[in-house]
């Protein structure tokens, strides 16, 4: 076996056991989110108050919005027992949205989102259950609208099968993953989260090529003016991908 796919492989079973072992590398927008310091994660939060004016014009209700904002905060800059008790208050706050409005895609979409990086950051077999309470809530999100927010439960529900082992330890299935994460890139040719993923699918795959290319896409999607921090962090990881690809 050469280098290089020895490297890979040891790669993706470190991810497909994330959340059995460890809280890194599960899900959208967790990724490398450790790799910077707490420092520089305040003064990208400073910076992002900043351009947030009131004159912002969402694309989602403010309720919706507001939760954002804290979910970066809390995924980017808390760590240890601060986090998880920030995730769990995320979680709750996402129930009632989904509980207020049961027909919102973008409600369940997010509450799957919250439910599956807490998941990350918690770790071990007890992480499986809120996994799975994830996918239940993805799964609800498209049925209810697939495209809602450009894809995200598709997007999310992809990575979470790419990332998770399979059968018996957990649900993971990289043909479940492929199908949705390959439907996501087609109906949202601009997202910059559809694009990374497919491309980080695609590299584990050993698909160098192809996820340069998805990679790039990402790399020139365009800013989400309501979601700076998340932007900023996204940016990174597409940036240390694509130099991974350079080095092999």
């Amino acid at each position: 076996m050469k280098p290089n796919v020895r490297d890979k492989t040891n790669r993706r079973s470190t991810l497909l056991l994330a959340i059995l072992l460890t809280s890194s590398s599960m899900l959208p927008s967790l990724a490398y989110s450790q790799q910077l310091s707490h420092e520089k994660s305040q003064s990208i939060d400073s910076s992002n108050a900043q351009n947030v004016g009131p004159s912002l014009v969402l694309s989602v209700s403010p309720k919706l919005h507001a939760l954002q904002q804290r979910w970066a905060k809390v995924n980017y800059t808390l760590e240890g027992d601060e986090q998880l008790a920030a995730f769990e208050s995320l979680i709750a706050q996402a129930r009632a949205l989904t509980q207020a409005q049961p027909n919102n895609a973008g409600y369940w979409a997010w509450l799957g989102i919250c439910q599956s990086t807490s998941a990350a950051a918690i770790g071990g077999t007890g992480a499986l259950g809120l996994a799975k309470d994830a996918r239940k809530s993805l799964e609800k999100s498209i049925k209810l609208d697939d495209n809602a927010l450009d894809g995200a439960a598709m997007t999310t529900l992809g990575a979470l099968y790419h990332k998770l082992p399979g059968w018996p330890l957990s649900f993971g299935s990289d043909k479940k993953a492929k199908k949705l994460l390959t439907e996501s890139v087609e109906r949202h040719p601009t997202s910059i989260d559809a694009n990374f993923f497919y491309g980080e699918f695609l590299f584990d795959d050993d698909d160098n090529k192809a996820a340069r290319e998805y990679l790039l896409r990402a790399q020139q999607a365009p800013s989400r003016p309501e979601r700076p921090m998340a932007d900023k962090y996204r940016r990174i990881a597409v940036d240390k991908l694509l130099k991974d690809i350079e080095k092999e």
